[in-house]
């Protein structure tokens, strides 16, 4: 089937758009100062996703993958929703090479952090990533909430969550 240019450049859009994800553009803030979250400072105490870090080897980066004890009350995967309070954690670390030239997990860059607030634009969920080092926010020119939600949306099925919690 042949697409029209305009098509095309449609489908380029979006597809940049969704590979942008959680990169570069205005932040979408919560309703009210109630509906934030800090640095989370204990997550790597809390339950660990997957068993060893998810390699990217196209973007050079790991992920480890952490819930707080809330979210763990919805650990039967059934696509129902989390409740308010669930915490979701992803650590983002570079990929280094060693001298053999074999990828290993490097420090780390990021902490995207996914919170239930339970209302909003954005389906009950809020989206932030942090600097490991200062723990403070990133700013709006270095972090897209709102591409994260949309690309989440993927999940909707599961709540906005793509990580089964077990």
């Amino acid at each position: 089937m042949l697409r029209s240019p305009a098509t095309r450049r449609l489908t380029v859009l979006l597809a940049a758009a969704c590979l942008a994800g959680c990169s570069q553009a205005p932040t979408r803030k919560a309703e009210n100062p109630s509906d934030t979250t800090n640095y989370p400072e204990t997550y790597t105490s809390w339950a660990k996703l997957n068993d060893a870090p998810i390699f990217l080897e196209s973007e050079k980066t790991a992920r480890n993958l952490y819930v707080n004890s809330t979210a763990l009350a919805n650990a039967g995967g059934d696509g129902s929703a989390f409740p308010i309070g669930s915490v979701l954690v992803k650590e983002e670390r570079f990929l280094e090479a060693n001298p053999q030239g074999r990828l290993k997990v490097g420090d780390v860059y990021r902490v995207s952090v996914m919170f239930k607030v339970g209302r909003g634009e954005t389906s009950g969920w809020a989206f932030k990533a942090f600097d490991p080092q200062t723990r403070k926010e990133f700013p709006r020119d270095r972090v897209d909430p709102d591409g994260c939600y949309f690309c989440h949306a993927d999940a909707s099925a599961r709540d906005y969550v793509f990580t089964r919690v077990r």
